[in-house]
């Protein structure tokens, strides 16, 4: 909650915020806000779901976000919203972490602001802190849906909520998780999560990276046929 505004002040003068993005209700991302008002009087930006779980934190935040509200300080994203500035960034309506979710994507620098939708495979905790928190409505359901919309990218560069920026292979660590969902609904010991990959890959067009899929699926069960069956579906196709 503190200490937030001596960091801004390494990077530009506090009192020029013009615009604060949530990516998502949780405190860890909002509890910094009230130390920067006391500097600035910034619109805050966030997805329109997002506002409902703000007032699960304690108080003061119901009553904080509540008298930015009747400010007019509270602006809404939707999905597909571009922001005005030099540069392009897309907003991307992903919920599954939470129920109010949005990621933020700079086609011109292929880099995607993830919040904690996505996190770094090297993070410690990434797959417990991006998880879905059911009482913010996150569900697994959105949350796959979501990670195979941010398959559709180009994604270089991966800037998360919690660990450091991926630089080079963000759109792996999008692949990542994505499995990691699999295999915490499958079963890390089964084919199935490796079939699901190789399925979705296959969709997207990346023939090469749904055999890879398909051929660790054999390693788990070196009989299974909807692995042996698409790979010889895509071999074919790839002639």
């Amino acid at each position: 909650m503190y200490g937030l505004v001596d960091e801004i002040q390494d990077l530009m003068d506090p009192q020029k915020i013009e615009r604060v993005i949530l990516t998502h209700s949780h405190f860890d991302h909002v509890g910094g806000l009230a130390e920067i008002f006391q500097v600035a009087s910034p619109d805050l930006y966030m997805h329109k779901v997002t506002r409902g779980y703000l007032d699960l934190h304690r108080p003061p935040f119901p009553e904080f976000f509540g008298a930015l509200q009747k400010e007019d300080k509270i602006k809404y994203f939707k999905d597909g919203d571009v922001l005005e500035g030099d540069y392009e960034i897309r907003v991307l309506y992903t919920p599954g972490h939470t129920a109010g979710d949005i990621c933020l994507y700079l086609p011109s620098a292929k880099a995607l602001a993830s919040g904690d939708f996505v996190l770094g495979a090297d993070h410690q905790y990434g797959l417990v802190l991006s998880k879905p928190d059911e009482v913010c409505g996150g569900r697994m359901k959105d949350r796959i849906e979501s990670l195979k919309r941010l398959l559709s990218l180009e994604v270089k560069t991966l800037l998360p909520g919690h660990g450091s920026p991926v630089i080079e292979n963000g759109y792996d660590q999008i692949k990542i998780q994505l499995l990691e969902t699999f295999r915490i609904e499958d079963g890390r010991d089964s084919e199935k999560p490796w079939l699901r990959m190789a399925k979705v890959l296959s969709d997207l067009g990346d023939t090469a990276g749904a055999i890879e899929c398909c051929k660790m699926a054999l390693k788990t069960n070196r009989d299974c046929p909807e692995a042996k069956d698409m790979i010889a579906r895509l071999d074919s196709e790839n002639v």
